[in-house]
């Protein structure tokens, strides 16, 4: 252990003195505070924190993933371009010891500039609503909409009835010829999976919808719950709004003809305007006491068309599970492993590839990691014969990629104040890591096997 904590200290110390680490951390120690001071957000002082917080987070993770990825690659390629491993390697220490220490040294970078700039980010968002002079009233939307952690419970699917009308809907499309043959099979059925659920959420003229839950677990009973939604029209109104009424409580009350109701059912009157996302609050104490909780949705016939909830990013509930503090951390933590990662990738990369080989790949993996949804989607979109040849070939490969957008983009759940639960972090941060060891041992096993120079005479 003391060889490799030796060769860690060394790229630690060489990596702190490199222009490209200096350079970075003057820009987040600079622009951070700048930051803090021009963020605009909505021209409220939310919008201006949630602006904040989403460019500084997001600025720091970029740029520390850059120095991680240029740090990682650099630190063992230039010890072999320059034969300075020629010092190293008569030592009495083995190759992986060499390339943990590499790692760990790089790694140990991070943990500190992490550290830092994550507390600047924290102390300016804590800081900004007193700068701003805050009433009282957004101080405390702030308190119930940002400075907090929501849990939160979104739609759920009956995935086997879904499943069975979208195969007979296929098959019937199929007998009658009217499936584009260039199509995959699994393109169209995931075609018709969505428009079975898009079905089930939206409402006529008249019309309802309803979202039922289990297991809602507020924070505090005295607390309130959130209802967020975004709705479309079939036929947009003329002034964009749409009238509707929500009831929020216990439905089994009403569908059993309770007389004595042991929780209340709220009725909430409201107009909205159409694409884009609005937000309501009720007390907890409309869920019950084994965790149930009904949302229901009735469309005025005065709007004279259907409303739509979109699958995404239509409707859920969200409720106080925790602080914004063990958030941040969470946050914090899962952006240490991304790094973590990068820092393997780099140091495996350079075990066989000369310096800018290696970063251009790394670079290359990175910014696949940032699109890696929109990767693997439309691979879905291909033809009959090549959606077979990707799922064997180019589908494990894609496996290896980071995942860093849509639902695992860190930014918004700060911003929208999600919970990052247990189950999330523990996902993410176990994958990453196995993805990790798997860099670590192709790194272990090439350099084992390469030969650093050949004998003379």
């Amino acid at each position: 252990m003391g060889r490799i904590w030796a060769v860690a200290r060394n790229t630690f110390v060489s990596s702190m003195r490199m222009k490209m680490a200096i350079v970075f951390m003057m820009l987040l120690i600079i622009l951070l505070p700048v930051l803090s001071l021009t963020a605009t957000g909505d021209g409220t002082t939310m919008g201006r924190i949630q602006s904040f917080i989403s460019y500084g987070m997001g600025l720091t993770a970029f740029l520390l993933s850059f120095l991680t990825i240029i740090v990682s690659c650099h630190t063992l390629s230039s010890d072999i371009k320059h034969k300075q491993i020629f010092m190293v390697v008569t030592k009495p220490i083995k190759r992986f010891e060499l390339v943990v220490g590499k790692i760990l040294g790089v790694v140990l970078l991070d943990v500190l500039l992490l550290a830092v700039f994550s507390s600047i980010i924290y102390g300016l968002t804590i800081q900004m609503p007193r700068f701003a002079k805050t009433s009282e009233d957004e101080l405390g939307r702030l308190k119930n909409e940002f400075f907090t952690a929501r849990a939160s419970l979104k739609r759920t699917f009956d995935d086997q009835a879904i499943e069975a009308r979208a195969v007979s809907t296929y098959n019937e499309l199929k007998r009658t010829g009217q499936l584009n043959e260039s199509r995959s099979r699994e393109s169209v059925l995931t075609e018709l999976r969505d428009a079975e659920k898009f079905n089930m959420y939206s409402a006529a003229p008249g019309g309802t919808v309803l979202w039922e839950f289990e297991n809602v677990r507020p924070f505090d009973a005295n607390e309130t719950v959130f209802i967020r939604f975004k709705f479309n029209a079939s036929q947009t109104p003329v002034d964009k709004f749409i009238y509707g009424v929500w009831y929020v409580g216990d439905y089994r009350q009403v569908q059993h003809g309770s007389v004595n109701m042991k929780t209340p059912i709220y009725s909430v009157p409201r107009k909205d305007i159409v694409d884009s996302s609005h937000e309501f609050e009720v007390p907890a104490e409309v869920v019950a006491a084994d965790g149930y909780l009904a949302v229901g949705f009735y469309n005025n016939p005065v709007n004279g068309t259907t409303v739509i909830f979109p699958l995404e990013d239509g409707f859920e509930v969200l409720y106080k599970a925790g602080s914004f503090g063990k958030n941040f951390v969470s946050a914090m933590l899962i952006i240490f492993i991304r790094l973590v990662f990068l820092a393997c990738l780099g140091v495996s990369l350079s075990t066989w590839l000369s310096f800018p080989v290696a970063i251009l790949c790394c670079f290359t993996i990175f910014f696949m990691g940032v699109i890696n949804g929109f990767v693997v989607q439309s691979f879905g979109y291909l033809g009959q014969s090549i959606a077979i040849f990707y799922q064997f070939t180019v589908k494990p490969l894609i496996w290896l990629l980071p995942k860093f957008d849509e639902n695992q983009s860190i930014g918004s759940y700060i911003i929208d104040a999600r919970l990052i639960g247990y189950g999330f972090l523990s996902v993410s941060i176990g994958v990453l890591l196995i993805k990790s060891l798997f860099l670590l041992l192709v790194g272990f096993f090439v350099f084992a096997r390469r030969e650093i120079a050949k004998i003379i005479v």
